[in-house]
């Protein structure tokens, strides 16, 4: 299967992340392309199977839980086509301590809704990425594991 992950990062761990995803996926014999968002177009969602987005969770125009300002142009030059039945998944970073803890994927997985997507697997939220790397590495993995069992 061919597989988009989209990702925007700000300190780099929604990047590594994105990378154990990657990896996981591609030894489950997937095709894997990891593209920035500001690198994306909507020709490259049209080509993939499956696409992937991840994002840490921002304040943004004093909002709280908004994905990474990188997302926002995107969505916007997107938001009136249809992906009607293609398949999405989200990879959410964020801070417990926060009141919208990971809000970024609520904020995704509503765009999946409107762009007409369907969502394949249950969101991930992380919380504290480099706080403990190792444990949520674990957790990112076993993630991608059972996301390559249901499209297989």
């Amino acid at each position: 299967m061919k597989i988009l992950l989209v990702f925007a990062t700000n300190s780099g761990g929604t990047q590594l992340a994105s990378q154990i995803v990657a990896e996981t996926l591609t030894k489950n014999n997937h095709q894997v392309t990891v593209k920035e968002v500001r690198e994306v177009s909507p020709a490259d969602f049209a080509a993939a199977d499956l696409i992937i987005l991840a994002s840490p969770s921002w304040d943004y125009e004093s909002l709280e839980g908004q994905p990474h300002p990188d997302y926002r142009p995107f969505m916007e030059g997107i938001k009136d086509q249809k992906f009607a039945g293609k398949k999405f998944a989200v990879i959410g970073l964020g801070d417990s301590s926060y009141t919208y803890f990971c809000g970024a994927v609520n904020v995704l997985e509503d765009f999946i809704k409107k762009i007409d997507g369907t969502l394949v697997t249950d969101s991930i939220k992380i919380d504290g990425f480099y706080l403990d790397q190792s444990t949520n590495s674990q957790k990112l993995d076993m993630w991608a594991q059972n996301l390559a069992e249901k499209i297989s």
